[in-house]
């Protein structure tokens, strides 16, 4: 349909332009700059680029499509799920489950405010590159390998997996921003789709439509990477991108706004009160 394309390139754009801006993050620069990739040449960088992307969209691919085909399985016939020993949708409506979601969103908030620093992660990164370069701590596989392999199709691809694990910490709130996008919006397109069903009389009732682009960890990390690999080979350009003021507000924002918008949500769920129950009312209502 058309809005489901529509969805998707939208989604696109703006979280793969978000993952650029977090590859400009001072913690990314750090790591980017630890992983030889000005011994690199273009096609290798970007052949190993176009692999680690592919890979990683078919593994999301699946593992969305996994979900789909669970949820179905269990919740396919919502007059009939009375016999469940564990509810997972019941607990996720739950008061308790949405006051921690709340919570760890408002510490998220606190964090990208400075109010807190929980992870430490560019401090502990400047530790840690600081002690492997005086001997006292020992390179990791990947580091050795990277070294080792300077220039090869190899190196490249381990080094968009250094990118990854060594900047987690650094990260961690964007990181959980989407990949609890990524949550809701599988929820809504599995509790909506069957609605529309109806509306539209189709006759498959179990066919999932795309109302929220689910494969939005997908896109942040290809334009993560895409930062890493167009950029982090000159270091004058990525520090001079770095001091810009618009590119180290565009992530901060997205998380704020996303954090206090699914804070809102949680509060929603606690407060009017929304239950599994009354969801299954809704959806099984003619």
């Amino acid at each position: 349909m058309a809005y489901e394309f529509l969805t998707m390139f939208t989604s696109f754009i703006m979280f793969f332009m978000i993952g650029v801006t977090l590859s400009i993050h001072p913690a990314s620069i750090m790591v980017g700059t630890n992983t030889y990739i000005e011994s690199q040449g273009k096609w290798t960088r970007w052949n190993g680029y176009i692999i680690f992307v592919l890979l990683l969209f078919v593994m999301d691919l699946f593992l969305t499509n996994a979900i789909y085909l669970a949820y179905y399985d269990v919740y396919g016939n919502l007059m009939n799920i009375g016999h469940l020993g564990v509810d997972f949708m019941d607990v996720f409506f739950s008061e308790s489950f949405q006051i921690v979601v709340a919570v760890l969103f408002l510490l998220v908030l606190f964090q990208v405010l400075g109010l807190v620093d929980v992870a430490h992660g560019e401090r502990n990164l400047s530790f840690y590159y600081s002690q492997v370069e005086e001997g006292k701590e020992q390179p990791s596989w990947m580091e050795r390998y990277m070294e080792r392999e300077k220039g090869s199709l190899g190196a490249s691809i381990i080094g968009l997996l250094y990118m990854l694990w060594m900047t987690k910490r650094s990260l961690w709130t964007y990181i959980l921003c989407v990949v609890w996008f990524k949550v809701l919006a599988m929820l809504v397109n599995v509790l909506v789709s069957p609605v529309m069903n109806r509306i539209m009389h189709e006759n498959h009732e179990l066919s999932t439509h795309l109302l929220l682009d689910p494969y939005v960890v997908s896109y942040v990390v290809a334009g993560f990477l895409w930062g890493h690999v167009a950029l982090h080979h000159d270091f004058s350009k990525v520090y001079s991108l770095a001091r810009s003021v618009v590119i180290s507000l565009v992530p901060r924002l997205s998380v704020l706004v996303g954090a206090v918008l699914f804070i809102a949500f949680a509060l929603a769920i606690i407060l009017v009160p929304i239950t599994w129950d009354v969801v299954v009312d809704v959806l099984t209502s003619k």
